[in-house]
């Protein structure tokens, strides 16, 4: 498998000497540029430890395959391995629990529903890496006050045909956005023929003629693209959005971020973002622990939020434009819920996408759709 043999380490790690420990193979869904400062970022643990970290640079669906293959041989070559938050329940049997690891103050970096989502039958299998929510992305010059409920939002749609858009394609983007509106109006996530999942595709219902045309195949950087070119002046997306737009000149001068608008139950934000396991295969567990404990501390959470822009545990510092640009996500911390971290996601996502899909685009009623997708 090239993922288990052509471990990737970052031009900035190897040109230093040898470690004094073992080296760590950390599998992180980076992109190279990431993958960089991520490097840069962990100098400071080598430094201290004598430890090692070799990346290994590669996509969710990667590094749950080799996690799986690895599984098998009783002893692995990676040491560490992120996986996507809807990866979780599949994961679990492969990695080792971490009960022992995580102290109460520590708890109190991520919201609660992130570590209810990390554990099962009261043990604790992953950490969170890099946890993030969405917002809603706004065009500040055209919308001087962004909608905050779901009447507001509707007579946006109203009044601004095209300009509001969702991430409709199929994939599961579809379902982050639209969970928003289920647990707003009381729904479940596991359920999509619950009283409330339908109150809230029936009010999706209402808002499809107004939608962005695009909207069908938009996903998070075609939908952020249209927001940069004026074309969409709403739509949900993750804090990386606020980045991406800042560097085009456009944030905060035009664009800032808002709270979701809230519905008869509330405002929500899907959780969304990676988090870590040491493989129950992994040659270094303890070692692997080590990272994790310094990954838990205020101050490296604190430098990937600073240099990495993930602002899943530590706020920027109030006052700045930092804090102005995540107003918005900062607003949405303590109303964050998670997908189910079930074996049969999967499943359950699918359905969920069909049934968004053929609501917003194929004009089937909310009840025909669900029934449709049993």
């Amino acid at each position: 498998m090239v993922l288990l043999w052509c471990l990737l380490c970052v031009a900035a790690g190897c040109g230093r000497g040898a470690p004094h420990g073992p080296s760590l193979n950390v599998a992180l869904a980076l992109f190279p540029e990431e993958a960089h400062r991520y490097q840069h970022f962990a100098a400071q643990f080598e430094h201290r430890t004598g430890l090692h970290l070799r990346l290994v640079a590669q996509s969710y669906v990667d590094i749950l395959h080799a996690l799986h293959a690895e599984a098998g041989g009783g002893r692995g070559m990676l040491d560490l391995v992120e996986l996507d938050l809807s990866m979780l329940g599949e994961a679990r049997p492969q990695v080792r629990a971490l009960d022992d690891l995580v102290t109460p103050a520590q708890r109190k970096l991520f919201p609660q529903a992130a570590w209810q989502t990390a554990t099962a039958d009261n043990r604790l299998f992953f950490i969170p890496h890099r946890l993030m929510w969405q917002a809603m992305i706004y065009n500040r010059v055209e919308v001087p006050k962004p909608p905050a409920t779901w009447d507001e939002l509707s007579a946006f749609v109203r009044d601004h045909p095209g300009k509001f858009a969702l991430k409709g394609a199929l994939y599961e983007g579809a379902v982050c956005d639209v969970m928003s509106f289920v647990w707003a109006a009381g729904g479940s996530e596991r359920d999509p023929e619950s009283p409330g999942s339908i109150a809230a595709l029936n009010f999706l219902d209402s808002l499809a003629p107004g939608l962005n045309p695009q909207s069908a195949v938009f996903r998070e950087m075609s939908v952020l693209e249209a927001q940069a070119r004026g074309q969409v002046w709403l739509h949900f997306n993750w804090p990386f959005a606020m980045s991406y737009l800042a560097a085009k000149g456009l944030a905060p001068q035009i664009e800032l971020s808002a709270p979701i608008p809230a519905g008869p139950h509330g405002t929500f934000s899907v959780l969304g973002g990676g988090y870590l396991a040491i493989p129950r295969s992994a040659p270094h567990p303890q070692a692997a622990r080590e990272f994790l404990r310094y990954l838990l501390t205020t101050s490296a959470q604190t430098r990937l939020s600073r240099e990495l822009g993930w602002y899943g545990s530590i706020a920027p510092p109030p006052g700045s434009e930092e804090a102005r640009l995540y107003d918005g996500f900062s607003a949405m911390r303590d109303h964050v819920r998670a997908r189910p971290p079930i074996a049969a996601y999967s499943a359950l996502s699918n359905r969920w996408q069909r049934i968004i899909h053929e609501v917003l685009f194929d004009a089937v009623q909310p009840a025909a759709a669900v029934a449709q997708q049993r």
